[in-house]
């Protein structure tokens, strides 16, 4: 009996050892915006956003280089805006795999130049083949519609809500949100558009938005510097207590990104399938950037969290598989042991009459 305490006691020590779990991303204050590297691909017909975009990053020290798919270096502006030409520095037909590995983001920017660019198969083959050597993939308005079309790049991805590439996303397995500027999934950055021929134009896309992504997911920050879920696993019916530890990244990223979190919200999916089973909207009743919540009510299974967080420029950030968790019906310790207790009674019992029978038929 002292035997059986012993071992159930060490059991719930063990259990409650593994319970809570934590994913820590510690914020690097030392990154080196000059050492990112940015290529933007256009054509004939490609919008002013290019430029407010070169413009930005150069402003921050970030490397730029323009390719052109085209017969010639000399492009044309679109046609909405007075013309102002550019010289490219390379060709796409140039562009070779090695050449490409080094950069850090591929951007596509806004502009006319979509309607040309979505038919050539080398522009979409180099947009897809770029996301496979591990390019993030940036766009902006019209730029949405070539990355759509990009070989199905964005499966899976959640992407900026835009007519014009709204169906396209959908077909290739992205989930369009609405209500923001831009989105940053992972190695897929969206932004939205801007106000078209009549209005805005390039001046109201979320230029700076997008550009101030880019730079974070190159330098590997997050909003999100921690998260805390216990249990890990448990019965039907338990609470699973979340915590979300944030930074809006003011101090890390100076002017480059000066926003303030708005909305932190969980997602539980299937571990199987990703189902969403959930959202959790988090609160912060102490505004000391720790988002608190809990996810209950949940059958048995595996499950997954991710978290988004949006800030007040309407930019969402996706952290995905940021934890793993169950819930499972867990046997009786009491009942296991008693039952390991008779199957050793009835073990020892057999070999006891085993022994008895030898002994018998030697005497014989």
């Amino acid at each position: 009996m002292r035997f059986k305490v012993i071992l159930i006691t060490s059991l719930l020590v063990v259990s409650l050892a593994f319970s809570s779990h934590q994913i820590t991303q510690p914020v690097d204050a030392d990154v080196d915006v000059s050492e990112m590297k940015v290529l933007i691909v256009l054509m004939d017909g490609f919008g002013w956003n290019y430029f407010d975009a070169k413009e930005i990053f150069e402003s921050y020290g970030v490397n730029v280089t323009t390719v052109a798919y085209s017969l010639d270096y000399d492009i044309d502006s679109c046609f909405n805006r007075a013309p102002r030409p550019i010289t490219a520095d390379l060709l796409v037909s140039e562009m070779t795999p090695q050449m490409v590995q080094q950069f850090d983001c591929l951007l596509v920017t806004s502009g006319g130049h979509w309607a040309n660019m979505i038919n050539s198969e080398i522009v979409m083959d180099f947009i897809s083949d770029a996301f496979d050597q591990g390019l993030i993939i940036a766009c902006i308005c019209t730029g949405t519609r070539m990355v759509a079309e990009a070989n199905d790049i964005v499966n899976g991805s959640k992407v900026v809500s835009f007519t014009l590439s709204s169906p396209q996303m959908m077909e290739a397995g992205a989930t369009p949100i609405w209500g923001v500027e831009a989105v940053a999934d992972g190695q897929i950055i969206t932004g939205g558009r801007g106000g078209g021929t009549t209005s805005g134009g390039y001046l109201e896309a979320p230029t700076s938005e997008v550009c101030a992504e880019i730079i974070r997911e190159i330098g590997g920050l997050s909003r999100i510097t921690e998260v805390t879920l216990a249990p890990s696993s448990a019965e039907p019916g338990t609470d699973f207590s979340l915590a979300v530890m944030t930074d809006n990244l003011n101090e890390t990223l100076g002017n480059i990104l000066s926003t303030g979190i708005e909305e932190v919200t969980a997602f539980v999916y299937t571990n199987d399938n990703r189902t969403l089973v959930d959202e959790i909207p988090l609160t912060d009743p102490d505004q000391d950037g720790n988002y608190t919540g809990a996810i209950v009510g949940l059958e048995v299974g595996e499950y997954i969290l991710d978290i988004e967080i949006l800030d007040s420029n309407e930019t969402l950030e996706v952290c995905r598989d940021l934890r793993t968790f169950s819930v499972e019906v867990e046997p009786d310790p009491t009942g296991t042991l008693d039952s390991l207790l008779i199957m050793g009674v009835a073990s020892a019992g057999a070999v006891a009459v085993i022994a008895v029978v030898v002994v018998f038929v030697r005497k014989r």
